[in-house]
């Protein structure tokens, strides 16, 4: 069947860019649907608002909290111009990308494909413009993955942020219930703490991030509670409403919380997803190079390499957070034989690395300053297969040596092990060649 383009790409996530760009760059005709869904008045993705908030932080350390609070508007509108290229689609058009400003929802006018209906609308307005049906061989879904939540009555009624949103206020609200206990929410409470808006944290798992390293989890949440902000753990939110002066009243079990604005990361997505072998999420840098192979396959010379490394978790915290692979508790969850290396000093921070007998890494995690950087290379030595006692930066946290030390000490057990079995087993085969002599 003949189809419109090799690739489209809906959202403006985190990935996208970069996956529309290398597919054109590889050939592949491209679209890409930078949706309104949301209805958000910021064209962003989460990893960017971050980094405006992180901007913004750097550029008022210095200043009081009225004084924060006074300059945000200002601050904000510059951050934004600073961090955001006003030529993004011009040239992401020039490497050949068809990109569409507007709304689209999948349709099944063919009984075995889906298409997509696309409502576009102008760069600078939200009038609509035109509507037309596109195709194509590959789907990538890549906006921001919604904050996860279960039912909360009220909410879809409430006047809520996000983290969009966020970015239009002309004033910071007083006080702000941040509902989540992801790596945005984490980032986004501890940047509006800074700003000296009173922030609460609203998490459903104890400790937060429960898909972070336990240790490092609590390090993180200590740090936050030691700042200010006021974190709940294990509570469910059931019902959200309206109270006087415009202020939220969050129910939490059989307690309530009372602010002024309520803010999820991510607004839940309101359109539907087919569940199909040709429509993929896009979240992960592997996740890119799936898609790539997909789109590409007919095109054997452009294949990319595919990476069987395990997608990088980071936590733009203060300090930030990143962590690859499997956690000690996973590790132990599955029943395999590690070791656990642990490093902690004030200038590197704490730092934790899963590995197996022979010195390969099957996990690491690390909060610090340099925490980015040190899983970035450990994520690379996962790549090329080099062994934990090979890679330098390791050096400096002095775990290649803790390494060498329990290896080496296992190594003696497990000799002294053998050993003595060989020993028993001569002295069984004594006693009982000694039996046979005596009968």
């Amino acid at each position: 069947m003949a189809v419109d383009y090799d690739l489209v790409v809906i959202g403006i996530g985190a990935y996208a860019l970069k996956l529309v760009c290398l597919a054109a760059q590889s050939g592949a005709r491209v679209a890409w649907i930078c949706d309104r869904h949301s209805h958000d008045l910021t064209d962003l993705n989460i990893v960017q608002i971050l980094d405006v908030l992180q901007l913004l932080k750097s550029r008022m350390v210095t200043h009081s909290t009225a004084e924060k609070l006074s300059l945000f508007p200002q601050q904000i509108k510059q951050a934004l111009k600073d961090v955001c290229p006003d030529d993004l689609w011009d040239m992401v058009q020039t490497i050949g990308v068809d990109v569409i400003i507007g709304t689209c929802k999948f349709d099944r006018k063919s009984p075995n494909f889906y298409g997509l209906e696309v409502t576009e609308s102008d760069a600078f307005a939200t009038d609509r413009i035109s509507q037309r049906r596109l195709t194509s061989r590959t789907y990538a879904i890549a906006d921001d993955p919604p904050t996860p939540l279960s039912k909360i009555f009220g909410l879809a009624d409430g006047d809520y942020l996000t983290a969009s949103k966020l970015m239009s206020l002309e004033n910071l609200p007083n006080s702000i219930a941040v509902l989540g206990n992801d790596v945005y929410a984490c980032a986004i409470a501890q940047n509006l703490n800074f700003l000296g808006v009173k922030t609460y944290l609203l998490a459903d798992h104890s400790p937060i991030l429960p898909s972070i390293d336990l240790a490092i989890a609590r390090t993180l949440q200590a740090q936050l509670e030691a700042e200010g902000i006021e974190i709940y753990t294990n509570a469910r939110v059931t019902a959200v409403s309206k109270i006087q002066f415009d202020r939220s009243r969050i129910w939490l079990g059989n307690t309530t919380l009372e602010c002024d604005r309520l803010l999820l990361p991510i607004a839940p997505r309101t359109w539907y997803i087919p569940h199909e072998s040709y429509i993929y999420q896009c979240h992960h840098e592997q996740d890119i190079a799936q898609i790539l192979y997909q789109c590409l396959r007919t095109h054997p010379w452009h294949l990319p390499n595919r990476s069987e490394v395990p997608a990088t978790i980071h936590v733009p915290s203060m300090p930030p957070i990143s962590q690859i692979g499997l956690t000690e508790s996973a590790a132990k969850n599955l029943g395999r034989s590690t070791y656990v290396l642990e490093s902690a000093n004030e200038n590197m921070g704490m730092c934790k690395i899963i590995c197996d007998r022979q010195g390969k890494i099957l996990g690491a995690s690390m909060c610090g300053e340099r925490a980015k950087l040190v899983i970035e290379a450990i994520a690379m030595a996962m790549q090329g297969k080099i062994k934990i006692q090979n890679i330098e930066v390791l050096q400096e946290l002095h775990l290649t040596e803790q390494w060498s030390k329990i290896h080496r000490h296992t190594s003696q057990q497990e000799k002294s092990q053998q050993e003595k079995s060989q020993q028993e087993k001569l002295r069984n085969w004594f006693i009982a060649a000694a039996n046979c002599i005596r009968t």
